[in-house]
Protein backbone atom coordinates (compact mmCIF):
# COMPACT_ATOMS: atom_id res chain seq x y z
CA UNK A 1 0.00 0.00 0.00
CA UNK A 2 1.45 3.62 -1.22
CA UNK A 3 1.81 5.72 1.13
CA UNK A 4 -0.34 9.17 0.82
CA UNK A 5 2.28 10.91 -0.17
CA UNK A 6 3.68 9.16 -3.10
CA UNK A 7 0.08 8.75 -4.41
CA UNK A 8 -0.41 12.27 -4.23
CA UNK A 9 2.40 12.65 -6.59
CA UNK A 10 1.45 9.78 -9.00
CA UNK A 11 -1.82 11.77 -9.22
CA UNK A 12 -0.34 14.93 -10.34
CA UNK A 13 2.39 13.48 -13.03
CA UNK A 14 -0.37 11.55 -14.72
CA UNK A 15 -2.44 14.42 -14.93
CA UNK A 16 0.78 16.46 -16.59
CA UNK A 17 1.13 13.53 -18.62
CA UNK A 18 -1.99 13.70 -19.97
CA UNK A 19 -2.87 17.86 -20.19
CA UNK A 20 0.67 18.10 -22.46
CA UNK A 21 -0.52 14.84 -24.81
CA UNK A 22 -3.87 16.64 -25.36
CA UNK A 23 -1.89 19.93 -26.10
CA UNK A 24 0.56 18.21 -28.93
CA UNK A 25 -2.69 16.16 -30.57
CA UNK A 26 -4.39 19.80 -31.14
CA UNK A 27 -1.47 21.45 -32.06
CA UNK A 28 -0.52 18.39 -34.28
CA UNK A 29 -4.01 19.12 -36.10
CA UNK A 30 -3.88 22.84 -36.12
CA UNK A 31 -0.66 22.74 -38.20
CA UNK A 32 -2.23 20.33 -40.34
CA UNK A 33 -5.12 21.63 -40.81
CA UNK A 34 -3.00 24.66 -42.11
CA UNK A 35 -0.93 22.54 -44.87
CA UNK A 36 -3.53 21.12 -46.22
CA UNK A 37 -5.67 24.90 -46.53
CA UNK A 38 -2.18 25.96 -47.88
CA UNK A 39 -1.71 23.06 -50.11
CA UNK A 40 -5.36 23.73 -51.74
CA UNK A 41 -5.15 27.47 -52.13
CA UNK A 42 -1.29 26.65 -53.96
CA UNK A 43 -2.72 23.45 -56.18
CA UNK A 44 -5.90 25.33 -57.32
CA UNK A 45 -6.13 26.87 -60.93
CA UNK A 46 -7.67 30.33 -61.19
CA UNK A 47 -11.43 30.52 -60.61
CA UNK A 48 -13.05 31.91 -63.26
CA UNK A 49 -16.25 34.70 -62.85
CA UNK A 50 -18.61 36.30 -65.65
CA UNK A 51 -19.76 39.67 -65.96
CA UNK A 52 -23.18 40.48 -66.68
CA UNK A 53 -22.23 41.10 -70.23
CA UNK A 54 -21.39 37.49 -69.65
CA UNK A 55 -17.36 38.18 -70.54
CA UNK A 56 -15.37 35.91 -68.77
CA UNK A 57 -12.76 36.55 -66.69
CA UNK A 58 -10.08 35.00 -64.74
CA UNK A 59 -9.53 35.61 -61.03
CA UNK A 60 -6.16 34.62 -59.46
CA UNK A 61 -5.79 33.86 -55.50
CA UNK A 62 -3.28 33.83 -53.29
CA UNK A 63 -2.93 32.59 -49.45
CA UNK A 64 -0.56 32.63 -46.77
CA UNK A 65 -0.28 30.25 -43.37
CA UNK A 66 0.17 33.66 -41.94
CA UNK A 67 -1.79 36.21 -43.00
CA UNK A 68 -4.44 35.85 -45.47
CA UNK A 69 -4.70 38.17 -48.39
CA UNK A 70 -6.94 37.90 -51.49
CA UNK A 71 -5.62 39.61 -54.63
CA UNK A 72 -7.36 39.71 -57.62
CA UNK A 73 -6.51 40.68 -61.29
CA UNK A 74 -9.62 41.09 -63.85
CA UNK A 75 -8.14 40.13 -67.36
CA UNK A 76 -10.95 40.02 -70.13
CA UNK A 77 -10.27 38.36 -73.05
CA UNK A 78 -9.78 40.03 -76.58
CA UNK A 79 -12.68 39.43 -78.51
CA UNK A 80 -12.15 37.57 -81.28
CA UNK A 81 -11.37 39.17 -84.60
CA UNK A 82 -13.80 38.74 -87.38
CA UNK A 83 -13.41 39.24 -91.07
CA UNK A 84 -15.92 42.48 -92.27
CA UNK A 85 -16.03 44.68 -94.26
CA UNK A 86 -16.57 48.77 -94.06
CA UNK A 87 -18.32 51.35 -96.10
CA UNK A 88 -17.09 54.50 -96.12
CA UNK A 89 -17.32 57.66 -98.45
CA UNK A 90 -15.11 60.59 -98.51
CA UNK A 91 -14.35 63.46 -100.46
CA UNK A 92 -10.85 63.92 -101.67
CA UNK A 93 -9.66 67.27 -101.11
CA UNK A 94 -6.53 68.42 -98.94
CA UNK A 95 -5.36 64.37 -99.02
CA UNK A 96 -3.00 62.55 -101.58
CA UNK A 97 -5.34 59.96 -102.40
CA UNK A 98 -6.66 56.70 -100.72
CA UNK A 99 -4.16 54.24 -99.92
CA UNK A 100 -1.97 54.27 -96.98
CA UNK A 101 1.53 54.49 -96.57
CA UNK A 102 2.38 53.62 -92.78
CA UNK A 103 6.46 54.86 -93.44
CA UNK A 104 5.01 57.83 -95.05
CA UNK A 105 4.34 60.94 -92.14
CA UNK A 106 3.85 64.00 -94.88
CA UNK A 107 1.86 62.60 -97.34
CA UNK A 108 -1.87 62.68 -95.65
CA UNK A 109 -4.29 59.89 -96.69
CA UNK A 110 -7.54 58.92 -96.46
CA UNK A 111 -6.79 55.62 -95.11
CA UNK A 112 -4.63 57.72 -92.74
CA UNK A 113 -7.55 58.51 -90.77
CA UNK A 114 -9.57 55.48 -91.25
CA UNK A 115 -6.90 53.30 -89.84
CA UNK A 116 -6.33 55.59 -86.93
CA UNK A 117 -9.55 56.17 -86.15
CA UNK A 118 -10.00 51.83 -86.06
CA UNK A 119 -7.13 51.95 -83.53
CA UNK A 120 -8.39 54.74 -81.25
CA UNK A 121 -11.80 53.05 -80.29
CA UNK A 122 -9.94 49.50 -79.88
CA UNK A 123 -11.09 48.01 -83.20
CA UNK A 124 -7.49 47.10 -84.17
CA UNK A 125 -4.37 47.42 -82.01
CA UNK A 126 -1.32 49.64 -83.46
CA UNK A 127 0.79 46.93 -84.35
CA UNK A 128 -1.98 46.06 -87.21
CA UNK A 129 -2.06 49.89 -88.19
CA UNK A 130 1.36 49.92 -88.69
CA UNK A 131 1.56 46.41 -90.95
CA UNK A 132 -1.53 46.98 -92.53
CA UNK A 133 -0.98 42.76 -93.83
CA UNK A 134 -1.78 41.09 -90.42
CA UNK A 135 -5.10 42.71 -90.75
CA UNK A 136 -5.74 41.20 -94.22
CA UNK A 137 -6.56 44.90 -95.44
CA UNK A 138 -7.79 45.14 -99.21
CA UNK A 139 -9.12 48.40 -100.28
CA UNK A 140 -12.04 47.60 -103.34
CA UNK A 141 -10.82 50.56 -105.74
CA UNK A 142 -7.67 52.93 -104.88
CA UNK A 143 -8.61 56.44 -105.70
CA UNK A 144 -5.89 59.47 -106.68
CA UNK A 145 -5.10 62.70 -105.53
CA UNK A 146 -8.24 64.96 -104.98
CA UNK A 147 -10.57 62.24 -106.31
CA UNK A 148 -13.39 61.35 -103.67
CA UNK A 149 -16.03 58.24 -103.00
CA UNK A 150 -19.62 58.26 -102.47
CA UNK A 151 -19.03 54.77 -101.44
CA UNK A 152 -16.11 52.82 -100.98
CA UNK A 153 -15.38 49.64 -99.67
CA UNK A 154 -12.10 47.70 -97.44
CA UNK A 155 -12.02 44.55 -95.98
CA UNK A 156 -10.02 43.70 -92.92
CA UNK A 157 -9.95 41.53 -89.65
CA UNK A 158 -11.04 43.82 -86.35
CA UNK A 159 -12.69 43.41 -83.51
CA UNK A 160 -16.66 43.69 -83.69
CA UNK A 161 -17.34 46.06 -81.38
CA UNK A 162 -21.04 47.29 -80.45
CA UNK A 163 -22.06 50.84 -82.38
CA UNK A 164 -18.32 50.90 -84.55
CA UNK A 165 -19.68 53.09 -87.05
CA UNK A 166 -20.53 55.65 -84.31
CA UNK A 167 -17.58 55.29 -82.39
CA UNK A 168 -15.30 55.62 -85.95
CA UNK A 169 -17.11 58.81 -87.01
CA UNK A 170 -16.50 60.52 -83.83
CA UNK A 171 -12.93 60.67 -84.49
CA UNK A 172 -13.11 60.97 -88.27
CA UNK A 173 -13.23 64.63 -90.36
CA UNK A 174 -16.29 65.52 -91.48
CA UNK A 175 -15.45 64.77 -95.26
CA UNK A 176 -14.84 61.31 -94.02
CA UNK A 177 -17.82 59.16 -93.57
CA UNK A 178 -18.40 55.56 -92.27
CA UNK A 179 -21.09 54.08 -93.27
CA UNK A 180 -21.45 50.83 -91.88
CA UNK A 181 -19.55 47.43 -91.23
CA UNK A 182 -20.83 43.81 -92.16
CA UNK A 183 -19.34 40.73 -90.92
CA UNK A 184 -18.48 38.60 -94.88
CA UNK A 185 -17.25 35.18 -95.78
CA UNK A 186 -13.32 34.28 -94.68
CA UNK A 187 -12.23 33.88 -98.62
CA UNK A 188 -13.77 37.51 -99.02
CA UNK A 189 -11.61 40.05 -101.04
CA UNK A 190 -13.28 43.53 -101.89
CA UNK A 191 -11.41 43.54 -104.83
CA UNK A 192 -11.09 40.54 -106.31
CA UNK A 193 -14.80 39.66 -105.37
CA UNK A 194 -16.25 43.05 -106.88
CA UNK A 195 -17.88 42.38 -110.46
CA UNK A 196 -18.20 46.03 -111.49
CA UNK A 197 -17.50 49.86 -110.48
CA UNK A 198 -19.70 52.97 -111.12
CA UNK A 199 -18.26 56.16 -111.57
CA UNK A 200 -19.26 59.83 -111.93
CA UNK A 201 -17.32 62.70 -113.44
CA UNK A 202 -18.80 66.53 -113.03
CA UNK A 203 -18.16 68.86 -115.34
CA UNK A 204 -18.98 72.18 -116.80
CA UNK A 205 -21.01 71.90 -120.19
CA UNK A 206 -18.63 74.62 -121.90
CA UNK A 207 -15.93 71.81 -121.94
CA UNK A 208 -18.20 70.30 -124.81
CA UNK A 209 -18.28 73.83 -126.45
CA UNK A 210 -17.49 73.74 -130.48
CA UNK A 211 -14.27 74.96 -131.00
CA UNK A 212 -15.38 77.61 -133.52
CA UNK A 213 -17.43 79.00 -130.74
CA UNK A 214 -16.49 81.16 -127.71
CA UNK A 215 -15.62 79.17 -124.77
CA UNK A 216 -17.26 80.77 -121.63
CA UNK A 217 -19.07 80.02 -118.26
CA UNK A 218 -22.20 81.24 -120.37
CA UNK A 219 -22.84 78.58 -122.29
CA UNK A 220 -25.33 76.58 -123.01
CA UNK A 221 -25.00 72.98 -124.12
CA UNK A 222 -27.86 71.76 -127.06
CA UNK A 223 -29.74 69.02 -127.42
CA UNK A 224 -27.84 67.93 -130.42
CA UNK A 225 -24.59 68.27 -128.48
CA UNK A 226 -26.04 66.19 -125.69
CA UNK A 227 -26.90 63.36 -128.79
CA UNK A 228 -23.11 63.93 -129.59
CA UNK A 229 -21.54 63.20 -126.17
CA UNK A 230 -24.07 60.25 -125.88
CA UNK A 231 -23.02 58.68 -129.38
CA UNK A 232 -19.29 59.12 -128.65
CA UNK A 233 -19.32 57.81 -125.74
CA UNK A 234 -21.61 54.54 -126.74
CA UNK A 235 -18.09 53.71 -128.64
CA UNK A 236 -16.65 52.66 -125.11
CA UNK A 237 -18.95 49.79 -124.45
CA UNK A 238 -18.34 46.32 -124.53
CA UNK A 239 -15.11 44.90 -124.31
CA UNK A 240 -11.75 46.53 -125.71
CA UNK A 241 -8.11 46.86 -125.57
CA UNK A 242 -7.68 49.99 -123.02
CA UNK A 243 -3.67 50.26 -123.50
CA UNK A 244 -4.05 53.90 -125.17
CA UNK A 245 -6.00 54.83 -121.79
CA UNK A 246 -3.24 54.34 -119.27
CA UNK A 247 0.01 54.06 -118.37
CA UNK A 248 2.75 51.65 -118.60
CA UNK A 249 0.63 49.34 -120.34
CA UNK A 250 1.97 47.13 -123.56
CA UNK A 251 -1.32 46.40 -126.52
CA UNK A 252 0.48 42.89 -125.89
CA UNK A 253 -0.87 42.74 -122.17
CA UNK A 254 -4.37 40.75 -121.37
CA UNK A 255 -4.65 42.65 -118.53
CA UNK A 256 -5.21 46.12 -120.82
CA UNK A 257 -8.51 44.74 -121.67
CA UNK A 258 -11.46 46.12 -119.93
CA UNK A 259 -15.32 45.78 -120.18
CA UNK A 260 -17.71 48.71 -120.16
CA UNK A 261 -21.26 48.10 -119.26
CA UNK A 262 -22.72 51.14 -119.33
CA UNK A 263 -22.15 55.23 -119.88
CA UNK A 264 -24.50 57.64 -119.98
CA UNK A 265 -25.10 61.59 -120.02
CA UNK A 266 -27.25 63.14 -117.55
CA UNK A 267 -29.47 66.36 -118.23
CA UNK A 268 -27.48 69.47 -117.29
CA UNK A 269 -27.92 71.70 -114.42
CA UNK A 270 -27.18 75.26 -113.28
CA UNK A 271 -25.28 76.35 -110.28
CA UNK A 272 -24.44 79.64 -110.15
CA UNK A 273 -25.09 80.76 -114.04
CA UNK A 274 -22.29 78.24 -114.44
CA UNK A 275 -23.94 74.62 -116.44
CA UNK A 276 -23.26 71.12 -115.31
CA UNK A 277 -23.67 67.80 -116.35
CA UNK A 278 -22.58 64.16 -115.16
CA UNK A 279 -21.07 61.56 -117.35
CA UNK A 280 -21.72 57.83 -115.64
CA UNK A 281 -19.59 55.03 -116.25
CA UNK A 282 -19.99 51.38 -114.78
CA UNK A 283 -17.03 49.02 -115.80
CA UNK A 284 -15.88 45.79 -114.97
CA UNK A 285 -12.79 47.69 -113.50
CA UNK A 286 -10.85 50.60 -114.12
CA UNK A 287 -6.77 51.01 -114.94
CA UNK A 288 -5.02 53.85 -113.53
CA UNK A 289 -6.40 57.01 -115.05
CA UNK A 290 -8.77 55.02 -117.46
CA UNK A 291 -11.49 57.04 -116.80
CA UNK A 292 -10.18 60.67 -116.98
CA UNK A 293 -8.30 59.79 -120.70
CA UNK A 294 -11.51 58.43 -121.84
CA UNK A 295 -13.85 61.25 -120.63
CA UNK A 296 -10.99 63.88 -122.14
CA UNK A 297 -11.06 61.65 -125.94
CA UNK A 298 -14.93 62.55 -125.64
CA UNK A 299 -14.59 66.30 -125.11
CA UNK A 300 -12.02 66.21 -127.79
CA UNK A 301 -13.77 64.57 -130.11
CA UNK A 302 -17.20 66.45 -129.68
CA UNK A 303 -15.55 69.93 -129.85
CA UNK A 304 -13.70 69.11 -133.22
CA UNK A 305 -10.39 68.97 -131.64
CA UNK A 306 -9.99 65.51 -132.54
CA UNK A 307 -12.25 63.07 -135.46
CA UNK A 308 -14.76 60.58 -134.97
CA UNK A 309 -12.70 57.36 -135.42
CA UNK A 310 -10.34 58.24 -132.36
CA UNK A 311 -11.77 56.09 -130.17
CA UNK A 312 -11.76 53.11 -132.24
CA UNK A 313 -7.92 53.56 -133.63
CA UNK A 314 -7.24 53.61 -130.07
CA UNK A 315 -7.83 50.21 -129.11
CA UNK A 316 -5.23 49.37 -131.93
CA UNK A 317 -2.07 48.85 -131.56
CA UNK A 318 -0.75 51.98 -132.50
CA UNK A 319 -0.10 53.84 -129.56
CA UNK A 320 -1.61 57.42 -129.08
CA UNK A 321 -1.01 59.59 -126.63
CA UNK A 322 -4.30 60.21 -124.53
CA UNK A 323 -4.17 63.32 -122.33
CA UNK A 324 -6.23 63.35 -118.83
CA UNK A 325 -9.00 65.36 -117.72
CA UNK A 326 -8.58 67.29 -114.76
CA UNK A 327 -9.06 64.89 -111.49
CA UNK A 328 -11.42 67.21 -109.32
CA UNK A 329 -14.53 66.14 -111.56
CA UNK A 330 -14.06 62.20 -111.24
CA UNK A 331 -15.81 60.10 -108.13
CA UNK A 332 -16.53 56.95 -107.20
CA UNK A 333 -20.11 56.15 -106.43
CA UNK A 334 -20.69 52.31 -106.24
CA UNK A 335 -19.47 48.94 -106.22
CA UNK A 336 -21.31 45.93 -107.33
CA UNK A 337 -21.19 42.49 -105.53
CA UNK A 338 -23.46 40.50 -107.09
CA UNK A 339 -21.78 37.25 -107.71
CA UNK A 340 -21.33 37.23 -103.41
CA UNK A 341 -24.80 38.57 -102.43
CA UNK A 342 -25.96 35.41 -104.88
CA UNK A 343 -23.65 33.55 -102.85
CA UNK A 344 -23.77 34.40 -99.16
CA UNK A 345 -25.91 37.16 -98.93
CA UNK A 346 -28.81 34.79 -97.61
CA UNK A 347 -26.96 31.93 -96.39
CA UNK A 348 -27.93 33.27 -93.07
CA UNK A 349 -24.68 34.04 -91.55
CA UNK A 350 -24.15 37.18 -93.60
CA UNK A 351 -25.62 39.63 -95.60
CA UNK A 352 -26.14 41.41 -98.61
CA UNK A 353 -23.45 44.49 -99.40
CA UNK A 354 -25.70 46.57 -100.68
CA UNK A 355 -26.46 49.09 -97.90
CA UNK A 356 -29.79 50.14 -98.17
CA UNK A 357 -30.20 50.59 -94.27
CA UNK A 358 -27.55 54.01 -94.54
CA UNK A 359 -28.67 54.65 -98.63
CA UNK A 360 -30.18 58.15 -96.88
CA UNK A 361 -27.26 58.70 -95.43
CA UNK A 362 -24.88 57.96 -98.43
CA UNK A 363 -26.83 60.24 -100.61
CA UNK A 364 -27.04 63.50 -98.18
CA UNK A 365 -23.59 62.90 -98.22
CA UNK A 366 -23.17 62.89 -101.77
CA UNK A 367 -25.49 66.14 -101.84
CA UNK A 368 -24.34 67.73 -98.94
CA UNK A 369 -20.52 67.68 -99.11
CA UNK A 370 -19.07 65.97 -102.74
CA UNK A 371 -20.87 67.70 -105.27
CA UNK A 372 -21.04 71.38 -103.62
CA UNK A 373 -17.20 70.97 -102.91
CA UNK A 374 -16.33 70.06 -106.74
CA UNK A 375 -18.87 72.32 -108.31
CA UNK A 376 -17.96 75.56 -105.88
CA UNK A 377 -13.81 74.14 -106.61
CA UNK A 378 -14.30 74.33 -110.31
CA UNK A 379 -16.56 78.08 -110.19
CA UNK A 380 -13.58 79.38 -108.46
CA UNK A 381 -10.63 77.65 -109.99
CA UNK A 382 -11.48 77.06 -112.79
CA UNK A 383 -9.67 73.78 -113.60
CA UNK A 384 -11.44 73.21 -116.49
CA UNK A 385 -11.07 76.21 -118.27
CA UNK A 386 -7.11 76.42 -117.85
CA UNK A 387 -7.29 72.57 -119.25
CA UNK A 388 -9.41 73.17 -122.20
CA UNK A 389 -6.59 76.16 -123.37
CA UNK A 390 -3.10 75.24 -121.31
CA UNK A 391 -3.00 71.77 -121.00
CA UNK A 392 -2.21 69.15 -123.58
CA UNK A 393 -5.40 68.40 -125.05
CA UNK A 394 -4.16 71.08 -127.91
CA UNK A 395 -0.90 69.21 -129.06
CA UNK A 396 -1.64 65.53 -129.35
CA UNK A 397 -4.63 65.64 -132.33
CA UNK A 398 -4.46 66.47 -135.98
CA UNK A 399 -6.13 69.60 -136.67
CA UNK A 400 -8.62 70.96 -139.18
CA UNK A 401 -10.16 73.55 -138.13
CA UNK A 402 -9.20 77.32 -139.07
CA UNK A 403 -9.81 78.27 -135.35
CA UNK A 404 -7.56 76.19 -133.63
CA UNK A 405 -4.84 78.60 -134.62
CA UNK A 406 -6.89 81.33 -132.55
CA UNK A 407 -6.68 78.63 -129.54
CA UNK A 408 -3.90 77.60 -129.71
CA UNK A 409 -2.17 80.67 -130.12
CA UNK A 410 -3.47 83.65 -129.53
CA UNK A 411 -5.75 83.58 -126.47
CA UNK A 412 -2.23 82.14 -124.23
CA UNK A 413 -0.38 84.41 -126.04
CA UNK A 414 -2.79 87.19 -124.66
CA UNK A 415 -3.09 85.73 -121.70
CA UNK A 416 1.03 85.30 -120.82
CA UNK A 417 0.95 88.85 -121.01
CA UNK A 418 -2.03 89.30 -118.83
CA UNK A 419 -0.49 87.34 -116.43
CA UNK A 420 0.12 90.29 -113.95
CA UNK A 421 -3.58 90.38 -113.50
CA UNK A 422 -5.14 88.42 -110.71
CA UNK A 423 -7.42 86.12 -112.27
CA UNK A 424 -5.21 85.59 -115.50
CA UNK A 425 -2.37 84.55 -112.81
CA UNK A 426 -4.38 82.05 -111.53
CA UNK A 427 -6.10 80.57 -114.50
CA UNK A 428 -1.85 79.67 -115.00
CA UNK A 429 -1.42 78.48 -111.86
CA UNK A 430 -4.50 76.43 -112.02
CA UNK A 431 -2.91 74.45 -115.39
CA UNK A 432 0.55 74.55 -113.29
CA UNK A 433 -1.16 72.33 -110.60
CA UNK A 434 -2.98 69.73 -112.62
CA UNK A 435 0.33 68.71 -114.36
CA UNK A 436 2.03 68.44 -111.26
CA UNK A 437 -1.23 66.56 -109.79
CA UNK A 438 -0.77 64.52 -113.06
CA UNK A 439 3.27 64.00 -112.62
CA UNK A 440 2.36 62.95 -109.12
CA UNK A 441 -0.51 60.15 -109.93
CA UNK A 442 1.88 58.47 -111.79
CA UNK A 443 2.40 55.30 -109.88
CA UNK A 444 0.64 52.50 -111.46
CA UNK A 445 -2.40 50.61 -110.49
CA UNK A 446 -6.35 50.21 -110.60
CA UNK A 447 -8.30 53.66 -109.77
Amino acid sequence: MLSPTRSSAQTILKAVVTTASTVIQESTRTITEQKEESNDADDSEPSKKKFKDDTEVEVETSVTTQTTTTTTQIRPRPLKKRKVCVSFGYCGAGYFGLQRNAKDKVHRTIEDELVEALVKVDAIPQAHADDMSKMAFQRAARTDKGVSAVANLVSLKLSPLENLTELVNEQLPKQIRMFGVKRVAASFNSKNSCDARTYIYILPTYAFCPIEEITSESYRVTSEILQLIQEVSNEYLGSHNFHNFTSGKKFTDPSARRHIFSINIADPFIEENVEFTIITIKGQSFMLHQIRKMISLIIAIVRGIASRDTIQQAYNADKIDVPKAPPLGLVLEKLHYDRYDKKFGKDGQHEALTWEQAETEIKKFKEDIIIPHIIKKEITDKSMFSWLFFGPMLSRYEHTSPYFSIVTYIIPTLLGRLRHLPFVQKILDNTLMNELDDDDDENGGDE
